[in-house]
Formats: structure tokens, sequence, C-alpha cells
């Protein structure tokens, strides 16, 4: 029972922030006046062209971010395990950027993003396996890993002679313009969410320990099937909002007091929490110096440092 009601509330808060999203930015509109004033053409095409495809992106592609947290948390068994701060995110960027230089249509642009992701994945495993498995080591394992990442997509630019650079470097910092250059990855992402969800059993087991999982039946190879999951979702939200940082080590901590650490729960609240929180940061960085906009990474970063932060300190003080 407690589930359903945590269900349809995020549900309804899900359906708040679309209606925000949609109201909100250089002028504020009000999308029930347009439902039963069909006149007002400028008005429907800016909501209809503009903001409610804008709206969908960063919903889907929160959602997105959020659910890739739920992963790596588990896979990882390290609650700051973000595709942001792992360098994940900045893997899937560096393997665009190559793509964008190469003057590589955006279609298959997606095939260097998920081989920046899943090489950033491989190198982190190498990494965290020669340590003590400790939050520090992971933590600058995954620093270490996006500087890097970053460093090389800089350098890239700095060498190449592009006209988006400037636009590249924007939608580095997490911005959902540029979603229409890969419209595809916002029906591709819910799909890779369902089949990521539909492991929830292996995604618990193996959180439990990699001996644990091995008796309990998981194969090796599904292992690998939902890390490739996973791998192709960064990837698509990369290509969909450029680097957004902290949705995927927030949300799941906000959600996993209401799922029971449950992932066959925590999968869905994930999404749906995920994907309105990034509708409102998107909102807000629209708004916020109208008629400029912010790049909603700017806005997921602040709030998010302070969560990490947070985190961090509390983590300490129980150690304590």
């Amino acid at each position: 029972m407690k589930k359903t009601i945590v269900f349809f509330t995020l549900l309804l808060l899900s359906a708040v922030s679309i209606a925000i999203g949609i109201s909100l930015g250089s002028e504020t509109i009000n999308p029930i006046k347009i439902f039963y004033n069909k006149s007002d053409l400028l008005s429907t095409e800016i909501i209809t062209r503009l903001r409610l495809p804008r709206v969908i992106t960063a919903f889907i592609s929160g959602s997105s971010l959020a659910v890739c947290g739920v992963v790596f948390q588990s896979f990882f068994r390290n609650p700051l395990a973000d595709p942001f701060i792992t360098g994940i995110s900045g893997g899937a960027a560096l393997g665009y950027a190559i793509s964008v230089v190469l003057a590589i249509p955006p279609h298959y642009g997606i095939f260097f993003s998920i081989g920046g992701s899943i090489l950033a994945i491989f190198i982190l495993s190498s990494l965290i396996s020669n340590f003590s498995g400790s939050t520090s080591s992971f933590i600058l394992s995954g620093i270490s890993l996006s500087f890097i990442f970053s460093s090389c997509v800089m350098l890239i630019f700095a060498i190449a002679k592009s006209e988006s650079v400037h636009k590249i470097i924007i939608w580095m910092m997490g911005d959902l313009n540029s979603a229409n250059n890969a419209a595809f990855s916002i029906y591709l992402a819910p799909l890779f969410i369902l089949a990521i969800w539909s492991f929830h059993r292996h995604i618990d087991l193996i959180s439990l320990g990699d001996d644990f999982a091995k008796t309990s039946g998981v194969n090796p190879w599904e292992v690998l099937l939902i890390f490739l999951l996973t791998s192709v979702l960064v990837a698509l939200s990369v290509l969909m909002g450029g680097i957004i940082p902290f949705i995927g080590l927030m949300i799941p901590h906000i959600i996993r007091p209401l799922s029971s650490s449950l992932t066959f729960y925590s999968i869905p609240f994930s999404a749906l929490c995920g994907g309105a929180f990034l509708v409102i940061c998107d909102s807000i960085s629209r708004s916020i110096i109208s008629p400029y906009e912010l790049p909603v990474g700017v806005i997921t970063g602040l709030l998010g440092g302070l969560f990490f932060f947070m985190t961090i300190f509390r983590q300490r003080s129980t150690s304590e």
C-alpha cells in the first residue's frame, strides 16, 4: 500500500513538473488557457514546437541518469557512484566529441558515445579492483577518470577547426537545446530503462556481492548485458543533454528510503523522480535570467554539489 502511494505521488509530481516546464520560459504561458483559446496561435506554436519537446527530452534524460545511478550504486556497491562522478558520462562525451570533429552524422555518433562509456566502465572496474574498494579510492578513481576524459575533449576541440566547437562546449555543460540532433534517443531511452528494470532481481543479487550472485544463479553474461544496457543508456542521456551532473547520485539516495532498496521499486521510482527533477532544473535555467538561459548542468551541479558534501559529511559522522 505504501509503495502504491509513493508511486502515484511521484506520478503526480511528474505531471506537475511537466506543467511547470511548459509554462515557464522567457514568457510565462498558461497551457490551460491555450487549451480553451485556440486562436492564440503564437503561444500554441511556442508550447507544441519548442517547450513540450524540450520538457519531454528533459524528463527522459533525467529518468535515464537516475536509473543509471541506481544500477551503478548497486553494481559497485558504493552509494556515491553515478555516471558523472565515475567518469562514465565523460567517456560517452569524449566518444561523441570525436564523432562531431569527424563530421559523423548524429545517428552514427551514438556508437562512439557507447564505445566511450564502455571504455570508461572497463577502466574504472580495472582501477577499483586494484584498491581495497573503499569509498575514497572509488571517488578519486572516478574523478580522475572524469578529468582525463574532459581534458581529452578540450584537446580535441583546441586542435579541431570546427564551427560547432562553441556549441558543443555549451552542450558539455548540460544543454537540452542540442536534443534535436539525437531525437531518436528520446524513443530509445525508455526501452532501455524497461530492459534494465527486467533484470531487477539480478541487480539486487549483485549488490549483495559477487559470490552470492554466482551461487544464486546469476550468469556472467547477464551481468555483461546489464552493463552494456546501462552504458547505452548513459550514451543516450549524454546525446540528449550533454553532461548533466549529480542526478544519478542524488535521486537514488532520495528514493532508497521509499523503496526498501529493492530495484523492482527503486528503478521506476527513480525514473519518475529523476525526470521531474531535471524538468524543474531546466525550467529554472530557462527563466532565472530570462530572456537568456543557463546550461541546465549549472543548476544540477550547484544542487548536486551541496548534496554531495552533505552525503560525505553524513557518512563521516556515522563512521565516527
